[in-house]
């Protein structure tokens, strides 16, 4: 005999949240991977091959992986269906919208639009009361006692 699928332990934490949710978790992946592996090409680059100011860039390098481990930290934290990592996945994307600007007022027109696209519709998501209502009902259940 099986037992019944209710009594079972979920495989999948975030199933009850939002698919909207699991969007903007792969976002954040996205934007975690993205981050991390220009944090390890700039200090790669300016410490092995031709720069002007090795020492500048190795700093610039080792402060984006330090960036970069909490927006790591913020989408395992929302692999995870955590409550708290809404609060760094959203501060990440107000900085993702910064870059967008950046870029656009260094004439990468497109790119600059697709990446504040990007960033102000993963916070419009994760800063929607439906996703915090979802996330508070994910917890509630995650916290109730195993009968």
């Amino acid at each position: 005999m099986t037992e019944s699928p209710s009594s079972q332990e979920p495989t999948d934490p975030t199933g009850t949240l939002p698919l909207t949710w699991r969007i903007a978790t792969a976002v954040v992946g996205v934007e975690a991977l993205t981050l991390l592996g220009y944090a390890l090409y700039l200090t790669f680059r300016s410490e092995f091959g031709h720069p002007t100011n090795s020492s500048e860039g190795v700093a610039i390098g080792i402060y984006l992986l330090i960036l970069a481990v909490g927006v790591v930290a913020a989408f395992v934290g929302m692999l995870r269906g955590r409550r708290w990592s809404r609060s760094p996945a959203i501060t990440a994307n107000l900085i993702v919208v910064g870059m967008g600007w950046y870029l656009i007022k260094a004439d990468q027109m497109v790119i600059g639009i697709l990446t504040m696209i990007v960033g102000v519709a993963t916070i419009v998501v994760l800063a929607t009361p439906s996703m915090y209502n979802a996330l508070e009902a994910h917890h509630q259940a995650r916290q109730a006692p195993q009968s």
